[in-house]
């Protein structure tokens, strides 16, 4: 199924987690967002003398942005990791997935209207591929497989759904 399954506390929760290196994207997609605190933080720790300004509050700002970086960068991929699940059956997709507040979705399959993969330059380069699919309601995806089962999945969905290459059941 996946490179890593746990065993199951209840048949409602999906069995198969994502590929670990799903772990090391979401390191380097938080640099986006922690690079950016950062460096303002580090710039308002430099003019703060030129500007007349107290350098507590640049120091506070910086250690705040240290702080929310590690957070960010190693605390968050983790639990997410931990908290995510899928599961493709017969007729119906299960997912969990949330840090704080957990979510489970399942979508019958009948629903499924539309069924591909996508894959951006990080994952790309750490051979990883996410699997959408879609209903009437809106989409969803399974992220961070690799690109093989991902094919596979995405097969898989569509030939359970009945799904054409046109979209159309």
């Amino acid at each position: 199924m996946t490179a890593d399954s746990t065993t199951r506390p209840g048949a409602d929760t999906p069995a198969n987690m994502l590929d670990p290196k799903v772990k090391t994207a979401w390191r380097i997609q938080g640099l986006a967002v922690t690079l950016p605190v950062a460096l303002a933080a580090v710039a308002l720790l430099g003019i703060a003398p030129v500007l007349g300004i107290d350098t507590l509050w640049p120091i506070a700002a910086l250690t705040l942005a240290a702080i929310v970086a590690l957070v960010v960068q190693l605390i968050v991929p983790e639990f997410r990791y931990r908290r995510w699940r899928w599961e493709v059956r017969e007729e119906e997709i299960r997912l969990q997935e949330g840090l704080i507040v957990r979510s489970q979705t399942v979508v019958p399959m009948v629903r499924v209207q539309h069924v591909d993969t996508a894959q951006g330059p990080v994952m790309g380069w750490l051979g990883l591929m996410d699997v959408h699919f879609y209903t009437a309601a809106g989409g969803h995806t399974i992220p961070a497989l690799t690109e093989r089962h991902a094919a596979e999945l995405r097969d898989r969905i569509a030939t359970l759904a009945r799904v054409t290459d046109d979209g159309g059941l």
